[in-house]
């Protein structure tokens, strides 16, 4: 019973380091393009600021080109 109890402690720890390493894991892309979405931008549409994408929320026009 004994082992079973520190098998499911090493399991425990072992889930919570894997689950560390695989956010601490960089996702590929470009930093500049994702930069660009988190800029804050007015639509020119309908004036909204937009905080964050490449997308007005409210009348769908596409961020301009800058």
């Amino acid at each position: 019973m004994q082992y079973l109890f520190w098998f499911i402690i090493a399991g425990f720890f072992a889930l919570i380091a894997g689950t560390f390493y695989w956010s601490s894991l960089r996702r590929g892309g470009n930093p500049i393009e994702h930069e660009k979405d988190l800029e804050e931008w007015i639509c020119p549409t309908c004036g909204f600021q937009v905080q964050m994408g490449t997308e007005c929320i409210y009348c769908g026009e596409k961020k301009p080109a800058d």
